[in-house]
């Protein structure tokens, strides 16, 4: 696990799928994501690359070849490296190898940057072609956030 923090917030992330574990406000002590329930759900905020919901029978067709690429791709279950960290910021890379080329046969790097500012976190999602065809792709994220927050609240209290 990796952590940025500054005065108002800590984040936790793992290097696996480059996903948030936690966002902590240190002086209200709260934690903002889902606690990763295995009997409902056990993500927190997947990394949703090389693409967003799914393909019919999980196939396409590429070129005249088929590949199988399973719902919201592979980026949430692949192990990310830090190429950048400070206090406030991390930076996590996947670039393609062999695994991913079997089911995705195109060359790219994927970075991730997380930073911290007051009381702000800021995601930036990079995709770099780095081959020579033209690189198809979609990317997203799929936090979910602890509500309620705070006792004496429901759910339909909060919005994004």
């Amino acid at each position: 696990m990796f952590e940025i923090s500054n005065q108002v917030l800590t984040v936790t992330l793992s290097p696996k799928g480059a996903e948030l574990q936690s966002i902590y406000h240190r002086a209200n002590q709260l934690e903002y994501l889902w606690d990763a329930n295995p009997a409902f759900w056990s993500k927190k905020s997947p990394v949703l690359f090389p693409i967003v919901g799914g393909l019919k029978n999980n196939s396409y067709t590429f070129q005249g070849k088929s590949y199988q690429l399973s719902r919201h791709g592979f980026a949430r279950e692949k192990d990310f490296a830090v190429t950048a960290q400070s206090t406030n910021s991390i930076s996590f890379t996947l670039i393609a190898d062999q695994e991913t080329k079997k089911v995705y046969p195109f060359d790219f790097r994927f970075t991730l940057i997380y930073t911290l500012v007051n009381n702000t976190l800021t995601v930036e999602y990079l995709v770099e072609n780095t081959g020579k065809e033209p690189l198809y792709f979609s990317v997203g994220a799929h936090p979910a956030f602890k509500v309620p927050l705070v006792n004496g609240t429901v759910f339909s209290d909060y919005s994004i």
